[in-house]
This record gives C-alpha cells, structure tokens and sequence, in this order.
C-alpha cells in the first residue's frame, strides 16, 4: 500500500488544496481571456458575426479547453518537478545509481561513456518513476478529499412520523375540506 505524501516538503507547508484550487481557476480564467483576446486582434470582427453565433460560440468554447489543457498541463509539470527535487525520488535515483555500478559489466569498464550514460540513465527513470508515483498518489489522495461521503437519509418509517406532525397550511385544509 502507498505511503500518504507527506503535507510539508523542504520544510515548507503545502498550500491548502482550496487555495491551489483557486489559483487554478484564476489561472484558466486568465489563459482563457488572454486566448480570446488573441483570437479577437487576429479575426476580423465582420468576418466573425457573418460567421454567426454558433462559429463564435465554438471558437470561444475550444479557446477554453486549450487554455484549461495548457494550465493544466502546467500544473502537471511544476508538480512533477517539485516532487522530483524530494527525498524520496532523490533516494531511489540514488539507489538506482548505486545498483547500476555494482553490475558486473560496469565494474569492468567503469570508466566508458557507455557505463556513464548507463548509470545516470538508471537514476533519471527511477527518479522519474517515483516523481510520477507520487503524484498519482498524491492526486489520488486529493481526489477521495474532494468526494464526499454519501449521506444516507434517515428510514421512511424515521422520516414519516416527523412529517406526520408538521400542520398542514391553509391552502391544503381547504382542498381537503
């Protein structure tokens, strides 16, 4: 089972996930603006209302998923960075380091450009494993957060008694008489 990402890293606090979330929001919401703005300079506003409401309605609506991909894909990147610069990633691409100089073709020619790219190579891809790693967990994480728990309502023979004692308004007493 995986270890729950640690809420501090380097020594500094993480931000709250509202706060990330609201960053994120503003973010998209700035690419968008900025995209729209770019893509109104370029397009010649005749052309665009001959177009009719459906073709601008379009380009506004893929404007966003692009800017929305690209923050997100952003987001991805700082993260992963981050994570990578940790203890635990910094760890296994230190053991895969050491591994890969104990194998016995490394040993006979340690010095070869070949055992030097070999070894650094191994680092890098357990680093990056593990920074992926963490990330999937940590998403994972963030994700049964945001998911609240289903609440069950209260039994109908719970509930009935409780709406049983509630009177009835006017209205209803006079359909009823």
């Amino acid at each position: 089972m995986a270890r729950p990402v640690s809420s501090r890293r380097a020594g500094r606090p993480t931000r709250p996930t509202a706060a990330v979330a609201a960053e994120v929001r503003t973010a998209i919401a700035d690419a968008i603006a900025a995209g729209w703005e770019q893509f109104q300079q370029i397009t010649d506003p005749a052309e665009l209302e001959a177009a009719g409401p459906d073709v601008v309605g379009d380009a506004d609506a893929h404007n966003a998923f692009v800017a929305a991909e690209s923050v997100a894909a952003e987001g991805r990147h700082e993260a992963l960075a981050m994570l990578g610069r940790g203890e635990e990633a910094q760890a296994e691409a230190r053991q895969a380091y050491a591994t890969e100089l104990a194998r016995p073709w490394h040993q006979a020619l340690p010095d070869s450009d070949d055992a030097q790219r070999a070894v650094t190579g191994a680092a890098a891809k357990a680093q990056t494993r593990t920074t992926e790693h963490l990330l999937a967990v940590r998403l994972e994480q963030l994700r049964t957060q945001a998911r609240p728990e289903p609440v069950r309502p209260a039994e109908w023979s719970q509930r009935l008694p409780e709406l049983a004692a509630r009177p009835l308004d006017s209205e209803i007493l006079e359909v009823i008489a």
